[in-house]
């Protein structure tokens, strides 16, 4: 059964994170009605998009490492293994700066988790996602 990495993180720091056995849709699916308990109506949208963002891993790679990834199409380069892993964010905290600039303030983030290397990246992409201010144009995607 898939393994998948779900984080919470607030402005910039991670409150909860665990590694959830079963099917990627469904987990998302779950947390989205976690969300809901989380999102204040009267204060913010609550917002769910999938996103592929470029990973990379250093190689090369073990055979089970290579399986794990294998169904996101992986190119070496030098030293590393690139690909694009989908990345789900339910947005339930998102702070309207002016007319057209947004920061998501609390978000949960899931992806399929490959290893400990990758979880890295991809708690490193939360942290930024909850401190950077994004552009309307990403917030109606």
């Amino acid at each position: 059964m898939a393994e998948n990495l779900v984080i919470y993180c607030s402005d910039g720091k991670i409150t909860k994170e665990q590694i959830v056995s079963g099917d990627l849709d469904k987990v998302v699916k779950e947390h989205v009605v976690k969300a809901l308990e989380l999102w204040q109506p009267n204060e913010s949208d609550l917002m769910v998009f999938m996103t592929k963002n470029e990973a990379e891993l250093s190689a090369p790679l073990s055979k089970e490492l290579l399986e794990r990834v294998r169904a996101y199409a992986p190119v070496r380069k030098g030293d590393k293994v690139m690909f694009d892993l989908p990345v789900y964010v339910i947005s339930y905290k998102i702070e309207q700066r002016s007319q057209n600039e947004y920061k998501d303030r609390a978000i949960i983030m899931i992806s399929p988790y490959i290893n400990e290397e990758l979880k890295r990246q991809v708690e490193e992409w939360s942290k930024e996602f909850t401190t950077s201010s994004l552009a309307a144009e990403r917030m109606s995607e």
